[in-house]
């Protein structure tokens, strides 16, 4: 089942996720923010449950399973592949980015430096996927 108001935030830096848990516990107190310190930990959850999230927020990079290789794992996943996943980077050359759209991302974004870019970026990102998007409804289809 998927939670409408659920994220899941995918990094392997320990303080860009406390930053960002920061930002949902203060400015994003709606949507309930699941942490995941890289693309195993996400993949053992892939693997082992039927909750999805509304929202996967995604790093380009991390060590043993990079943002490419987890972004597949979700795509190929039959119940998964629905889940909206936004990758993030702070340095994606076009080549980069262009892999991750072929590899089915649904939006690729850089990473801001600054705390007021991040908060700005994590409000609209959350807007656009969780408010205005009209998400697919597994339910309806034949």
């Amino acid at each position: 089942m998927t939670n409408p108001k659920e994220v899941y935030l995918v990094d392997d830096a320990y303080d860009y996720r406390y930053l960002v848990q920061g930002i949902f516990a203060r400015h994003l107190p709606t949507y309930q923010l699941r942490l995941f310190d890289g693309g195993n930990a996400l993949a053992h959850h892939v693997l082992r449950t039927m909750e999805r999230p509304a929202l996967i927020m995604l790093d380009r990079h991390m060590p043993n399973r990079d943002g490419y290789q987890t972004l597949q794992l979700i795509k190929q996943h039959p119940y998964w592949n629905i889940v909206p996943v936004v990758m993030l980077s702070a340095d994606a050359s076009p080549e980069d980015i262009q892999k991750g759209y072929r590899l089915g991302v649904n939006s690729f974004l850089q990473k801001p430096m600054d705390f007021d870019s991040l908060r700005n970026l994590m409000e609209s990102t959350c807007h656009y996927w969780l408010t205005m998007n009209q998400p697919f409804d597994s339910h309806l289809s034949a």
